[in-house]
């Protein structure tokens, strides 16, 4: 009877094979780059305006500040607050689902906002598809800036 002594080979190849085939995923990622940016959902932009120290409350959803149906299903109405001003300021969002549609009902967005916005010369609008933020009463400068920049964020820019 002959017993057949297996050597380290079969061992040795098999850890080379794994090897191989981990770093595969390293190089595929390098070759294909880094991952596009996606929008965020409302919780998303709540939290990026959260790390600029806004507040956000009284949220109402389905609420587009006039009677524009088209919009209701994109529409979040909220208090504004903290972030430097100086007290709440009502705002809104318009999250559109897709880039065509926020290039189809984006002129929508501009003739609402004329229904309930009393006083043009404060107002603030946002625009980063797929969002749109409007809002009244935040003053240029630093509170202004941090609230296009949550925007921008949670858009994926």
């Amino acid at each position: 009877m002959q017993i057949k002594q297996r050597g380290a080979t079969p061992l040795i190849l098999a850890t080379l094979l794994l090897l191989t085939a981990s770093g595969c995923g390293s190089v595929l990622d390098d070759a294909r780059g880094e991952p596009a940016a996606t929008p965020t959902n409302f919780n998303g932009l709540v939290e990026q305006l959260a790390a600029r120290e806004f507040a956000v409350a009284n949220v109402v959803s389905g609420d587009p500040g006039c009677s524009d149906q088209a919009l209701v299903p994109m529409a979040i109405a909220f208090e504004l607050s903290g972030g430097g001003l100086e007290g709440a300021v009502q705002a809104r969002v318009y999250r559109f689902k897709s880039d065509e549609s926020y290039q189809k009902l984006r002129a929508s967005v501009d003739a609402c906002a004329a229904k309930w916005i009393s006083d043009p010369a404060t107002l603030l609008m946002v625009d980063a598809s797929p969002y749109v933020l409007v809002t009244e009463g935040v003053p240029a400068g630093a509170a202004a800036d941090a609230i296009r920049a949550a925007v921008r964020e949670a858009a994926g820019e």
